[in-house]
């Protein structure tokens, strides 16, 4: 409980001070329309439906992590979850929001209402991240909050238009420390029972795929074309930062060195990678 609520602490207390306003930190008045690519568009389109999916995901968080849970010390533990999963949910409806604004002002969809029955559409859709147990969908949290991170940056370097590079380091930011958070859960799961993390570890790392990839309309071929709109994402890269991250806490843990290896090798192998 205590390393939960540290991690928490640590933060709230660093989201507290990066604030941004979707309505006002972005200037709406210098947009370009006339840089935007139809690929651009339509990449835009599709990460506005991803991260619109937020009330989604944070009903998943409520119904596996409920904080009126029977036993009072589970209560505890999910109620002190929930003041990240709170703040965590309020930055990804901020993103949603963020994007479906920057497709009014930009004119890729100017009429509100019927960009809301299109967002509708696919977040009324049942989103289950397939774990019940916090490291499981904190290892899936970090291989999402990575891919997500790492496309906004990669788009933003392919991008001409201002005010969408602004918003989408905006975005990266918020991305990166949502990341940083599931790691260090991640880690504190380690350093408290040891190399019994890594089956679980690599049940989710082999079967990973990003929200909405069963859900989503014409998923494969929209997420084919986002990609090419982002020159230089690598979509194995988050697999590989993961991996990454498993050998630095070999490295801090010799004794844990060889199974991590193993476990990394067990993982490449699966993937093919």
């Amino acid at each position: 409980m205590a390393t939960l609520r540290k991690h928490v602490n640590d933060y709230n207390a660093l989201a507290d001070d990066a604030n941004w306003n979707r309505f006002k930190s972005l200037p709406w008045n210098d947009l370009r329309r006339d840089l935007l690519t139809e690929g651009q568009k339509q990449a835009v389109i599709f990460v506005t439906h991803v991260e619109d999916y937020t009330p989604g995901y944070c009903a998943e968080y409520q119904a596996l992590f409920p904080v009126n849970a029977d036993s009072p010390s589970e209560a505890m533990h999910n109620r002190e979850l929930f003041h990240f999963v709170s703040r965590w949910g309020l930055e990804e409806d901020r993103h949603a929001q963020a994007l479906a604004l920057y497709q009014v002002h930009s004119g890729i969809e100017e009429d509100w209402d019927r960009l809301s029955a299109q967002l509708i559409l696919e977040s009324q859709k049942e989103f289950v991240v397939g774990y019940k147990g916090l490291l499981q969908v904190c290892t899936y949290a970090f291989l999402q909050e990575k891919a997500t991170q790492l496309y906004y940056q990669s788009l933003a370097r392919n991008v001409a238009e201002p005010v969408l590079i602004k918003l989408l380091h905006f975005l990266t930011k918020d991305e990166s420390r949502h990341f940083v958070f599931f790691s260090d859960i991640i880690k504190s799961y380690l350093e408290t029972f040891g190399v019994e993390c890594l089956p679980l570890i690599e049940e989710v790392a082999t079967h990973y795929r990003m929200p909405l990839h069963n859900t989503m309309n014409d998923y494969r071929r929209r997420a084919i074309r986002m990609a090419r709109e982002a020159p230089g994402y690598d979509r194995a890269l988050p697999i590989r930062i993961l991996f990454q991250f498993l050998e630095r806490m070999g490295e801090e843990r010799a004794e844990w060195r060889e199974e991590i290896l193993s476990s990394i090798s067990r993982m490449k192998t699966h993937l093919k990678m």
